[in-house]
């Protein structure tokens, strides 16, 4: 991709993020899940280790999160152990760099260019890197900011995939608990006119997606809380519904 002008976002480009974002949503915003449809040769996988190694360092120290995120995508690559220890070893290198190294990751493109879907990715997987422990802040965006500039990934691209994150991810405050049988309905993602069983097939379908159990552990601590959130608003919205239904006998 072309570093010449990080601030704005060429139509194929754009289209191809928003392609990424929508993926990424359809993956519940885990990025293990998303990396098996990318292609990514000796040269992006060095980059993408080297280049969260850097970024987990921001503060100073390396978190389990940074590294439980960075193994999450070895699994997610199908790595042979070989190419595990070498994608530790990056990682590790960038930990260790008070500063992304412009040679080396020059070095990393001879081992064969990467395609810009794929870079694109990995842009995603640093912005998710440095969001681990909810919005980012000024240590690990800056580093973040740093490995695009670095690997000439346009910083709108940044911009727009923390923007995602802040509308689809973060929120400010829970939403209110559903006092309507409308409001469950909508929580719930039913019609008014919908049975009784089917409303509760319904719920039941939507509690498995956000049980503990079904999500795994490749999950940010941030990212936990919102399923929970998510969780919680199933149950209060179907209490809702199984009262309007026990005052309607």
């Amino acid at each position: 991709m072309s570093g010449n002008n990080h601030d704005i976002l060429q139509p194929r480009t754009q289209t191809l993020l928003e392609e990424l974002l929508s993926a990424f949503m359809a993956c519940q915003h885990r990025p293990s899940e998303l990396v098996s449809r990318y292609s990514m040769g000796r040269g992006a996988r060095n980059a993408l280790f080297y280049c969260l190694g850097y970024l987990a360092k921001a503060d100073g120290r390396v978190t389990e999160s940074d590294i439980r995120f960075a193994e999450h995508l070895m699994t997610g690559l199908a790595l042979s152990p070989r190419q595990r220890r070498k994608a530790i070893r990056r990682f590790h290198q960038g930990r260790d760099a008070v500063s992304l190294s412009t040679l080396r990751l020059a070095s990393f493109r001879l081992l064969g260019p990467w395609p810009r879907r794929t870079a694109l990715f990995m842009g995603l997987c640093f912005c998710h890197g440095a969001q681990l422990f909810g919005q980012p802040d000024k240590p690990r965006r800056y580093r973040c900011e740093d490995a695009f500039y670095q690997l000439g990934l346009p910083l709108a691209a940044m911009d727009r995939i923390f923007r995602h994150y802040r509308q689809e991810v973060w929120t400010t405050a829970p939403p209110p608990k559903p006092e309507t049988l409308q409001e469950a309905h909508d929580i719930l993602g039913v019609q008014a006119g919908d049975s009784f069983i089917h409303i509760k097939r319904r719920y039941r379908k939507e509690v498995s997606r956000y049980h503990p159990d079904k999500l795994g552990n490749d999950l940010t601590e941030a990212e936990q809380a919102r399923a929970r959130d998510q969780l919680l608003r199933l149950q209060q919205a179907w209490d809702v519904v199984k009262r309007r239904e026990r005052l309607s006998r």
